[in-house]
C-alpha cells in the first residue's frame, strides 16, 4: 500500500481533530468570542439554511483519510467532492443566530487547519496514482 497515503491520511485526520480543539472565529458582537471547532461541528448542520455546505465537507474528510490510512486510495470523486464542499467555506462571513446575521471579525487556527485538512481530502486521493506512475 502507498506509504504516502497513509501518511497523507493521517495527516488529515490529525488537521481535523486539531480543528475541533482550537478556536474557528470570533465575531464582531460580545459574547461569541473563540468559537470553537468542536461547536461548529455539532451546529455547523443549520448552516445549510444560510446556504452554507461547508459543515458536510467533514464526512468526506473523515471517509477520505479512513480509506487512505485502511486501503492507501479513496475515490478521486470523493476527494473532489470533498474539497468542491469545503472551499464553500471562503464565504463564511456571517454567523447566523436568534437575532440574524453577525459579521465574523476574525478567523483563528480551527479555521485554518480545516481548510488545511480538506486541501489534502482534495488532492490525497490522486497521490496513489502519481506514486504508481514514478515508480
Amino acid at each position: 500500500m502507498p506509504k504516502v497515503a497513509r501518511v497523507a491520511g493521517v495527516a488529515i485526520a490529525l488537521l481535523w481533530l486539531a480543528s475541533l480543539a482550537l478556536p474557528v472565529f470570533t465575531t464582531c458582537r460580545p459574547g461569541y468570542d473563540h468559537v470553537e471547532g468542536w461547536f461548529l461541528l455539532a451546529f455547523g448542520w443549520w448552516g445549510i439554511l444560510a446556504y452554507m455546505p461547508a459543515w458536510f465537507a467533514n464526512f468526506g474528510m473523515v471517509i477520505v483519510s479512513l480509506l487512505l490510512i485502511i486501503r492507501g486510495r479513496a475515490p478521486i470523486w470523493l476527494g473532489i467532492l470533498t474539497g468542491v464542499i469545503a472551499a464553500t467555506a471562503w464565504f463564511f462571513t456571517d454567523w447566523y443566530d436568534d437575532t440574524g446575521a453577525v459579521p465574523i471579525c476574525q478567523y483563528h487556527a480551527g479555521y485554518w487547519l480545516w481548510l488545511g485538512a480538506a486541501a489534502i481530502a482534495l488532492i490525497a486521493p490522486f497521490l496513489p496514482r502519481l506514486e504508481k506512475k514514478a515508480a
